[in-house]
């Protein structure tokens, strides 16, 4: 079995803000094996830590769901989250399978309190391409940038 390793590396936020947002823990779904490229296979992070796989993802070493602050809100500000799906990793290993996020576990909305800031995390689903003509490559590193909308 090869190694992988993919990380959510990067949160991008769409639309004006008037506020903070910071990275405390990054996303990432840690080192996987993928044994074939038969069919798809998906390894899940939920926000709670819990991970699993399926098909033909072998997870080495655990990863860990993205632990985010937003802050420099007004008091009991209500933000909605929704993030752009699917999202892709765009590596520059020529003819080889990538990645895609294709699902996301994280609160859909947050109420920010009288502080105007609070913390929440993220899970997601990471899938392959199920492509038996693309495999990944062995010990590389796949990051996916992925658009978190704020809307408040």
């Amino acid at each position: 079995m090869n190694k992988y390793f993919a990380t959510l590396a990067l949160l991008t936020l769409s639309g004006p803000l008037a506020a903070d947002f910071s990275t405390d823990v990054p996303f990432s779904w840690g080192e996987i094996a993928i044994r074939n490229n038969n069919s798809v296979s998906t390894v899940s992070i939920a926000r709670n830590g819990a991970q699993q796989s399926t098909n033909q993802i072998f997870i080495l070493k655990p990863g860990t769901p993205g632990v985010y602050t937003l802050s420099s809100f007004p008091p009991y500000t209500l933000v909605h989250l929704s993030v752009d799906l699917p999202a892709y990793s765009a590596m520059m290993y020529p003819n080889t399978a990538q990645f895609a996020m294709t699902s996301v576990d994280m609160q859909s909305s947050i109420n920010l309190g009288p502080t105007g800031s609070t913390q929440f995390k993220m899970g997601g689903t990471l899938s392959t391409s199920g492509d038996p003509s693309k495999n990944y490559y062995s010990g590389g590193i796949y990051v996916i940038y992925l658009n978190l909308n704020l809307v408040y």
